[in-house]
């Protein structure tokens, strides 16, 4: 999944918790790309956000579409370290730093973090997209070892 997809999918649930209407985040021609207006407009709605463990999950949701994904994982570590106990952020913020590592190539941190996800939140949505992550890392994993071998 693309990071403008999954940012799109957070702005959605963001609009759901907070009982608004979401933006759409679609370009003009259908794909999940952020105009720099529609960027304007999410960082706008992002400071309707009161929720301080939410504000930094989206505040990290936008540096990533921004693409700045190092930005994005330092500002979820702050998340994480601040709001451990905000079960509601939490999972979500583990899960989202997962897949940066995996946009940053960090493929062993980006699984040994969504087996984390797994276990802590077995049988939960985060933990079945923490499985799905985990193929996803193991197929990147075999395709980098076999441009390795090629050479």
């Amino acid at each position: 999944m693309n990071r403008m997809l999954l940012f799109s999918i957070l702005l959605f649930a963001a609009g759901f918790a907070l009982g608004s209407e979401p933006a759409s985040t679609a370009g003009a021609d259908g794909d999940a790309g952020l105009s720099e207006s529609r960027l304007n407009a999410a960082e706008q709605r992002l400071a309707t956000i009161t929720d301080p463990a939410a504000r930094l999950y989206f505040t990290a949701g936008t540096e990533w579409a921004k693409g700045e994904p190092e930005k994005a994982l330092q500002i979820l570590s702050e998340s994480i370290v601040h709001h451990a106990y905000d079960e509601k952020w939490i999972a979500k913020s583990e899960l989202l730093s997962a897949r940066l590592y995996v946009e940053l190539g960090m493929l062993d941190a980006a699984d040994v973090t969504a087996r984390q996800v797994q276990a802590l939140y077995e049988g939960s949505e985060v933990a079945e997209k923490a499985t799905a992550l985990r193929i996803e890392v193991e197929q990147l994993k075999k395709e980098t070892e076999a441009k390795r071998s090629t050479k």
